[in-house]
């Protein structure tokens, strides 16, 4: 038979020492709380939608001073006035190629826009606690 022999005070150390790190790993494996959302506040929100509205404004106001540009241009390669050219029909052509695709990409930025801002979620304001009755009667 075998005798079994005491453990000595330093193995014994070591021994609680690894059981109570390997514990606190077991620990640390657990998952990461999930993270919760924030609702933007109110005036956040509004921020939001002023920055957004500041940027159409801007779209649009450089889309027009581009348009003007491209018609001025346009009407710079026109025949001398009095003379008629098949030149000028194809400006004519040009210019209202020009205001179509204008006219169009203005809506389509205006129309993102307006989409961009009926996808963005509304905060909602939180809910306010109830009070508990005094007593538990109802009605005073």
């Amino acid at each position: 038979m075998t005798r079994s022999r005491p453990l000595s005070p330093v193995f014994a150390a070591m021994a609680v020492a690894l059981l109570a790190a390997g514990a606190v790993q077991a620990q640390s494996t657990a998952p990461a709380p999930r993270p919760v959302p924030i609702q933007p506040t109110g005036s956040q929100q509004r921020f939001r939608e002023a920055v957004q509205q500041s940027q159409v404004r801007d779209q649009l106001q450089k889309a027009q001073l581009e348009h003007q540009l491209t018609q001025r241009t346009l009407e710079s390669t026109r025949s001398k006035p009095g003379s008629t050219t098949s030149n000028d029909k194809q400006v004519d052509n040009a210019k209202q190629a020009q205001d179509q695709l204008y006219n169009a990409q203005q809506r389509d930025r205006v129309q993102r826009y307006s989409d961009a801002l009926m996808a963005q979620p509304v905060p909602q304001p939180a809910p306010q606690p109830v009070a508990a009755e005094k007593g538990g009667t109802v009605g005073h």
